[in-house]
């Protein structure tokens, strides 16, 4: 009797079990993708896991990859991932590059791609995201990763390209080629991608920006202003603004059109302030118009970016010399002293530049300032230092 119900009940859990249908493809995509609408990323990872634990499905893999780029809060060199399950008001954000414990999910995504496209060879959407990975490779890492960052652009245009020649091109694979060319100097290849996304995404800032920084070096200066005005019509973050702004600021003043240059370098210091490469040409553009007070006080921004720096004194020393206007620098420079009497490499600093620029106004004086540098630099730096040896020059000159 007891035997008839063991038999009994191994045949009920038989009928039962024959009664389950599988999950289809279909199906597992559709959870997977209701999970990730609800912020469950881990689960949704799970799903497909489980689905295709051997990553042997393109499309199984291929939203595998999206979670991974896009929703995982940490990495072990884009080889392995962390995802987490979160509330509907958190962040992937959040929690990237904080510590935690998390379960870790090996992925060596482009392994797993190269061996799919050997399988599906005409599943051009495996090339495409292959260039996606490296991208993410790039960014994450650079020339720290397991291949040199060529290389890594390499594979990036090489998988690119495969998809865009069969129409697998958006405006996201057209830019990142174009980026490549641009970063690699390579200007005219650049511009022709940098156009296709365009076309494909009016929207996008950093298109036409990296659009205007290919024209420019090509001496192309209409269509540069043309795409970098766009750039700055488009961006809302401040380091945007400044950096179109400050190219337009640029382009004008390569085009002799100083008014619009000093407009143009003005709006890219009002919204990025202390930056070194808006500060410099428009001091130079203010001393070279005789805008004597705004002159003064981008002088002073520009002076206290780094006073350590001596590629400072040598900016502000081509500007006022080439200005034929030292006497303000030298006014400038001796106002300092007392200001930074206890730092004495930025005092070191303002004397050894005074007296280059006394060199040809007085030469007793170039050489007491020259002294004086000398001085207070053995108290800073060994005897072997550069700076001693272009002391050193400047006095053997004027003994000459």
């Amino acid at each position: 009797m007891k035997s008839l119900r063991i038999l009994f009940l191994i045949l009920l859990i038989s009928q039962i079990t024959l009664g389950q249908t599988a999950p289809t493809l279909y199906d597992v995509i559709k959870k997977a993708n209701y999970l990730l609408a609800n912020k469950r990323y881990e689960s949704a990872f799970k799903v497909l896991k489980k689905f295709d634990p051997v990553n042997k499905v393109p499309e199984v893999v291929l939203l595998k990859e999206d979670i991974a780029l896009n929703y995982s809060i940490d990495d072990k060199m884009d080889r392995a991932f962390a995802f987490k399950d979160m509330a509907w008001n958190e962040d992937v954000n959040d929690y990237r590059g904080k510590t935690g414990s998390y379960n870790m999910y090996r992925l060596p995504i482009n392994t797993i791609l190269d061996t799919l496209i050997k399988t599906y060879p005409n599943n051009y959407h495996l090339y495409n995201a292959l260039g996606n990975y490296y991208v993410d490779v790039e960014e994450k890492y650079g020339d720290k990763w397991f291949i040199s960052q060529d290389s890594i652009e390499a594979l990036i245009k090489s998988n690119y390209q495969i998809a865009i020649d069969h129409s697998l091109g958006s405006d996201f694979t057209y830019y990142e080629i174009g980026y490549i060319d641009v970063s690699q100097e390579k200007y005219n290849e650049a511009i022709p991608y940098f156009t296709k996304s365009i076309s494909l995404n009016k929207e996008n800032p950093d298109a036409y920006y990296n659009l205007a920084y290919a024209y420019l070096y090509l001496n192309d200066r209409q269509n540069a202003l043309k795409n970098a005005k766009t750039a700055l019509r488009l961006y809302e973050d401040s380091s945007g603004i400044g950096d179109a702004a400050r190219m337009a600021g640029e382009i004008y003043a390569e085009l002799k059109d100083t008014s619009s240059a000093i407009k143009y370098y003005e709006l890219s210091n009002k919204v990025d302030s202390s930056n070194y490469n808006t500060l410099e040409p428009l001091l130079y553009l203010y001393v070279k118009t005789n805008k004597v007070w705004k002159a003064k006080e981008t002088l002073e921004d520009f002076f206290y970016l780094d006073p350590e720096n001596p590629t400072i004194y040598n900016d502000l020393d081509g500007i006022y010399n080439n200005s034929k206007d030292a006497t303000t620098l030298i006014g400038f420079y001796k106002s300092r002293l007392q200001e930074y009497r206890d730092d004495k490499v930025v005092t070191g600093n303002l004397y050894f530049y005074l007296g280059l620029l006394y060199k040809t106004i007085d030469q007793a004086t170039a050489k007491d300032y020259f002294n004086r540098a000398k001085t207070i630099f053995e108290a800073v730096y060994n005897t072997d230092d550069e700076v001693f040896k272009a002391i050193n020059q400047q006095l053997e000159g004027d003994d000459k």
